[in-house]
């Protein structure tokens, strides 16, 4: 029943917010009230505990009410997951065609990893992951890619919170490896991993940045241990592709570094 009561306030919470609309950006308690069918008590209870979760904010002298900055926030990171997909799609498919193996495009959601855009491999047996599906990220080279370019307070909650748990025997589980797995995927531009999460899976992976040169996704190319073999050019490609796609989302820092010289060495 306090399930059901909690889902009824989220439902009606969520409703409030969608009451506001670019004609009526400001909002007193009665005129929502009125337009959801609510009682005025309800709305008010509600504004307030929107209002203390920063979702809205109460204009002083009028005392109505307005959608906050932290909906900006989040409606402007919807618009970037919506966006990387459409700017990446094209090279995925691309670098899908170069390796014969499924592509994936990954972004954090807390300390999992999403995968939000797939280009499957062209092969009978392949890897695939569902749209959507939530992975930890500290297994498998795309999570640890994402995590590789966090602040080091974020690298501390996720160990503590995780307690990197193995999910196969070439997890890695201890602290310490685990740190310096990260300073070394940062120092050669990607990660590689073979069976991580899946003792089958072999897979590659390389940072998409943003404009502000902050991490926004990875991406990686991933197949059956037995078949896809990670060479220096296969690096090279997701690199390149990783790279394609955050100058296309506005970063514009060398992205040359990492595979200038043939220096690329997998291991």
């Amino acid at each position: 029943m306090a399930e059901r009561e909690q889902g009824t306030s989220i439902r009606r919470a969520l409703k409030v917010l969608s009451a506001f609309t670019l004609e009526e950006s400001f909002l007193g308690v009665s005129e929502i009230a009125k337009k959801l069918g609510l009682p005025k008590s309800s709305v008010h209870w509600l504004l307030q505990v929107l209002q203390d979760e920063g979702y809205v904010c109460q204009d002083p002298k009028s005392g109505k009410y307005r959608l906050s900055v932290k909906l900006f926030h989040l409606g402007t990171i919807a618009a970037n997951t919506m966006n990387i997909s459409y700017v990446a799609r094209p090279v995925m498919e691309r670098l899908r065609n170069a390796t014969g193996e499924t592509v994936n495009l990954y972004v954090l959601d807390g300390f999992d990893r999403v995968c939000i855009e797939q280009a499957e491999g062209i092969h009978l047996v392949r890897q695939v992951v569902r749209l959507g599906q939530k992975i930890p990220s500290y297994c498998g080279a795309a999570g640890k890619v994402l995590i590789a370019w966090q602040p080091e307070d974020f690298i501390e909650r996720l160990i503590s919170h995780t307690r990197l748990k193995p999910l196969t025997k070439n997890t890695i589980s201890d602290a310490g490896l685990f740190k310096e797995e990260l300073a070394k995927i940062r120092r050669q531009g990607y990660a590689v991993s073979f069976g991580e999460r899946d003792v089958e899976v072999a897979a590659v992976a390389a940072p998409v940045f943003d404009e502000e040169g902050k991490i926004l996704a990875s991406l990686s190319a991933s197949g059956p241990v037995s078949r896809f073999e990670i060479t220096p050019q296969v690096v090279e490609a997701i690199i390149n592709a990783a790279g394609e796609i955050s100058y296309q989302l506005g970063y514009s820092k060398d992205l040359e570094a990492v595979t200038s010289g043939g220096k690329i060495r997998v291991s």
